[in-house]
């Protein structure tokens, strides 16, 4: 990062992401990641707070359309963001380099706050109690923030969905450690795991199921608004699915083939019973989130 951020600051951050992995640009750069904004019931102009900005290509996409405030724990990446916004003339973003745990926003102060792969870390940040209460307790500074009208936006994997069940790899750098018992995981982890951090000994990553989700956000003082489910990964929101039975059947037609056999028919049928809302609650790999204050 350090390379980098010099590399930047004599030439041009875009020039020099051109010789980088596929992977970082993509980080930086794919303004789908961003196609979310489509969803947030909110007019141009917003002020909105983006909670764990990384390298920035959520706040610089949403900074187009509103009054964005980038924050990043992170002085590196902050700093690159800052030179985005520098290099791009970007006036309404503003970069601040903080922790959550230790800044105090002013009550109501924003329309919408995003929290896009960050809640599943908010364990690892805080490790005072624990993770469920660490994220209780962060969900509860950003409803204090939140307008009385206002939104959350969260991104985010289900516990028990489809890319989990099939072993890809949890926040524990392992897999299938989301599906075991919370205690069980510990154990794997305790003794092999430093994953991404020297604080995840143990298993302090949580995610959860829809209920789960649902009942952590209820203890924070947050009720669900809406629920999609992000087919190609809460990183890459340009297919987001609302849980009713017309939108899912428009977006798996393409799943069935004719019926020119038995088995062929039967895989249909198949097909047919899991492209329900109840399955996809349940199963669907990765959870988009709007939440608002309980009794807004």
């Amino acid at each position: 990062m350090q390379e980098f951020l010099e590399k930047s600051r004599r030439s041009s951050w875009r020039e020099v992401i051109h010789c980088m992995e596929p992977d970082w640009q993509d980080n930086i750069m794919k303004a789908e990641r961003a196609a979310f904004q489509d969803v947030l019931p909110v007019p141009d102009g917003s002020d909105v707070l983006d909670v764990g900005a990384g390298l920035g290509c959520l706040s610089v996409e949403l900074a187009r359309h509103h009054r964005v405030v980038a924050l990043e724990g992170v002085p590196e990446r902050a700093q690159f963001i800052c030179l985005r916004k520098e290099q791009d003339h970007l006036d309404n973003l503003r970069v601040l380099n903080a922790d959550l745990n230790a800044i105090r926003f002013d009550s109501d102060q924003f329309d919408v706050i995003i929290v896009n792969g960050v809640l599943e870390w908010v364990g690892l940040f805080d490790t005072s109690v624990s993770p469920d209460a660490a994220q209780v307790r962060f969900l509860e500074r950003l409803r204090t923030a939140l307008k009385p009208n206002g939104y959350i936006y969260i991104g985010i994997e289900n516990r028990i969905g489809w890319n989990q069940l099939r072993g890809c790899l949890d926040h524990s750098g392992m897999p299938y450690t989301s599906l075991v018992p919370r205690f069980i995981a510990s154990l794997i982890c305790k003794h092999h795991n430093q994953y991404r951090s020297n604080h995840n000994a143990g298993y302090r990553t949580y995610t959860y199921s829809f209920k789960g989700y649902r009942q952590l956000f209820g203890r924070a003082g947050l009720v669900i608004q809406s629920t999609w489910i992000a087919p190609l990964g809460y990183n890459l929101p340009t297919y987001l699915i609302p849980l009713n039975q017309t939108a899912i059947d428009i977006y798996t037609w393409h799943w069935y083939a004719a019926p020119v056999s038995l088995k062929v028919r039967v895989t249909n049928l198949i097909k047919k019973l899991m492209a329900r809302p109840s399955v996809w609650r349940q199963f669907g790999s990765d959870y988009v989130f709007l939440l608002e204050r309980r009794n807004a």
